[in-house]
């Protein structure tokens, strides 16, 4: 099935567990001793990939009834992996293990495909390095990466300018064998799924946020209690179906279980800014997350948007397809500070300009600003989309197509497996 202009979206959406969740739920209940159960898990090959390295890591990981048990090993525990340890296309793997890793005296050589050894690593492993850990990278820079972690890990104190979740999670993760008060501040807010995991398993950490920073504290003199997690639907993934039901006047949809982390709903807030008709019910809190149902319904058309910087972390993987609801938007919409996107899977900045301008709307980058010139009209579509593999921009330009008189043209189905296996499944049920 191919979506086109005559399609709406409607029906009653469950996404699929949260990634960034699954792979910390993973993580953390691995080094918790006693039975932890995972439900609602995210199947996807990044998230599968983080499981076998826990399970050569020493964890006892089984399936049963579609939920995920969990027998873990004690913070300083992990055994020494037989093989290397390979996590394919997943940057937020790789990175939170070498942080696990860094404070166990344990030698591991971890590898990933051809997208993820051109990820620059040095952001984390220049931080873990302080602690005593000896670390290797290609070229100084790129996996495959060979780490000798240290039993007796340095505590220190940390400040993160770069706003990334992966460099905190793996300064924190290292933390929890390391004797002593290790202090993180971090001066742009990202993700907190790590803080709110380990609060939800009673570990021994202090948050508090100020207008400049916001300040974490942790001292490894409490154990990681065994948890019961149910993981909450993915927003990134929800984002394609939400934005594309506010593409199309006379969609409804209802999404169910959403999780509604502060850190992870800008784009809910942007599409408001834009005009969409999105109302949050139901809202809860579950094990420290925030989650909500979500109602589109909507019956216009986009406004243009103005996108500062300071909220750029708050959605950076909604970027591409909030820039195809620009494309729809009357009038200019400037995305601010994208930098970041140019060290994703690929560099998404440079793949939306170009996509967007073969599909018929007039694009420019500007210092990492990314200018999109939008109209009512639909496009022409048609467009070869140059993807490099890339499963945000294959998923982001195949909802393009509501936009688009012809189709764009994408000759990968198989990269959205990395975040979100059941994305055309999902497509067929809720488009009519």
């Amino acid at each position: 099935m191919h979506l086109n202009f005559k399609n709406i979206i409607k029906g009653t959406y469950y996404p699929p567990g949260d990634k960034s969740i699954s792979h910390r739920a993973l993580i953390l209940a691995s080094q918790a001793i006693g039975k932890s159960s995972i439900s609602n898990l995210l199947e996807g090959e990044d998230v599968i990939n983080t499981l076998k390295a826990m399970k050569l890591l020493g964890a006892n990981i089984k399936k049963q009834n579609g939920k995920y048990i969990i027998y873990g090993l004690p913070p300083g525990a992990l055994r020494q992996p037989r093989s290397v340890i390979d996590f394919g296309n997943s940057g937020t793997g790789i990175r939170l293990l070498l942080g696990l890793i860094a404070s166990n005296n344990i030698k591991v050589n971890l590898v990933g495909d051809k997208s993820l050894s051109k990820r620059p690593m040095r952001r984390v492993t220049d931080h873990l390095k302080k602690i005593g850990a000896d670390i290797k990278l290609k070229n100084d820079s790129f996996p495959p990466v060979r780490i000798q972690g240290v039993g007796d890990a340095i505590p220190l104190k940390y400040n993160i300018n770069i706003p990334s979740a992966q460099i905190k999670s793996a300064i924190m993760l290292s933390a929890l064998n390391t004797n002593g008060l290790v202090e993180i501040k971090e001066f742009k807010s990202t993700r907190d799924h790590t803080e709110n995991m380990l609060k939800a398993m009673g570990y021994n950490i202090n948050v508090k946020e100020s207008k400049i920073y916001r300040n974490i504290r942790m001292r490894n003199n409490k154990d990681l209690n065994p948890i019961r997690y149910v993981v909450p639907g993915d927003p990134s993934s929800a984002a394609f179906f939400i934005t594309a039901a506010c593409l199309k006047p006379g969609s409804k949809l209802i999404v169910k279980n959403m999780l509604f982390n502060k850190t992870r709903i800008g784009f809910v807030k942007t599409l408001k800014k834009m005009g969409a008709d999105i109302k949050i019910v139901n809202k809860r809190i579950i094990n420290y997350e925030t989650v909500a149902d979500l109602k589109v319904n909507q019956k216009g058309y986009l406004k243009p948007v103005i996108l500062p910087s300071k909220d750029v972390p708050l959605q950076i993987d909604e970027i591409p397809i909030l820039s195809v609801a620009a494309s729809y938007a009357n009038g200019k919409s400037v995305f601010k500070g994208l930098k970041e996107l140019t060290v994703k899977e690929s560099d998404r900045l440079k793949l939306i300009h170009h996509n967007l301008l073969e599909m018929g709307v007039e694009s420019k980058i500007k210092n990492y600003d990314l200018h999109i010139y939008g109209n009512n009209e639909l496009k022409k579509g048609g467009a070869k989309i140059n993807h490099h593999h890339d499963h945000r921009i294959v998923m982001a330009f195949y909802i393009a197509n509501l936009i688009c008189l012809k189709n764009n043209k994408i000759d990968d189905k198989s990269s959205v497996k990395t975040s979100y296996p059941s994305f055309f499944q999902h497509i067929r049920k809720h488009s009519h």
